[in-house]
């Protein structure tokens, strides 16, 4: 065999290799991994109740748990990242913060987003179509009475960007928290391509054509920076983990500042590890957050024990935080003051 012949033929099993790369990271990258939602506890079985609904626009059937508080006019949506399912938006259980929001009088919705826990099937869009499944529960919770602006959303890393979206087509959302959300999709894997599929950035074009091909959304333009901006005048929060290895802090900070929120960075060290490393205070601040600007009632009955009450320092703290518009929760314990 001649050398050009030995040459052509490297060079097509380069080409062949190439194709075959981009072809399984463009699916894999597209494709979730279902996990099953956890048992309730014992003591919520009769609190909560399994619903079905549709997505807005094309109809994907949606399973979630509805929690309902008393009187409520109010409601707040849970939505995970990917991989995740209800009940583990910030993995670890979040039930308990889930009753926070319907002891300050707002009901909730845990949302599985599709393709994830038990919802219909779809590939993974990034927030693009998930945005959709969080319509679909504004849809749900307007139905029953709920009223537009007393809606927030709390949506974790690919469910952040889901909420931003959204919000940015929805203006029934009157509230939303982002944790761990990225600002910009291409961005992200531009930086984290080769940490994530050991393959050298020029398989990444390749690989987002695939996925463009198998989910028919272009992921390159996946922008929750941009809709973050089309947000401004309604309240929201950035939280994100200072050290989180998987999405930069810098992505909060040009999330905050594209939307004029407010911004929490805590000392965490994972991808979504706020929710752990502050452990009550979250439930405090995110609570409360959500409590004033949805205009809910607080019904915490005085049975509730004291550790699930804010105290009146956090309450206070909070009130003067919430008067900082694009400011940072700082001086708290567990947390780091934000850089600006």
């Amino acid at each position: 065999m001649s050398a050009t012949a030995v040459a052509m033929a490297i060079g097509l099993a380069v080409v062949v290799l190439h194709i075959v790369a981009c072809v399984t990271v463009g699916h894999l990258f597209t494709t979730p991994r279902r996990v099953a939602p956890a048992a309730l506890p014992v003591d919520a079985h009769n609190d909560v109740q399994r619903v079905e609904f549709a997505a807005r626009v094309d109809g994907t059937p949606l399973a979630a748990w509805y929690v309902r508080a008393p009187r409520a006019k109010s409601a707040v949506i849970f939505v995970h990242g990917r991989d995740g399912c209800r009940g583990d938006e910030l993995r670890s259980d979040t039930f308990r913060l889930a009753q926070r929001m319907v002891a300050h009088g707002m009901s909730v919705v845990m949302l599985d987003l599709r393709g994830h826990g038990e919802s219909g099937n779809a590939r993974i869009t990034f927030g693009k179509r998930e945005s959709r499944d969080v319509l679909g529960a504004v849809d749900f919770l307007l139905a029953r009475g709920y009223l537009p602006k007393q809606i927030g959303v709390l949506g974790a890393s690919m469910g952040g960007a889901s909420a931003i979206v959204a919000a940015a087509d929805e203006p029934a959302i009157g509230a939303i928290v982002t944790d761990s959300s990225f600002a910009c999709l291409h961005e992200l894997l531009r930086v984290k391509f080769t940490m994530l599929t050991r393959l050298p950035n020029y398989c990444l074009s390749g690989a987002l054509l695939v996925a463009r091909i198998l989910t028919g959304e272009d992921l390159v333009r996946q922008s929750p920076l941009e809709c973050m901006k089309r947000v401004r005048g309604r309240a929201a929060m950035v939280i994100h983990s200072a050290d989180d290895p998987f999405v930069p802090v810098e992505h909060a900070h040009q999330l905050a500042a594209a939307g004029h929120a407010r911004k929490w960075i805590t000392a965490g060290a994972r991808h979504l590890s706020s929710f752990r490393t502050v452990g009550h205070e979250y439930d405090d601040v995110v609570g409360l957050f959500f409590a004033q600007h949805l205009r809910a009632v607080n019904v915490m009955p005085a049975s509730v024990n004291d550790a699930a009450r804010p105290s009146r320092s956090v309450r206070l703290q909070s009130l003067h935080y919430t008067n900082h518009v694009g400011g940072s929760l700082a001086g708290k314990a567990g947390s780091r003051p934000a850089r600006t």
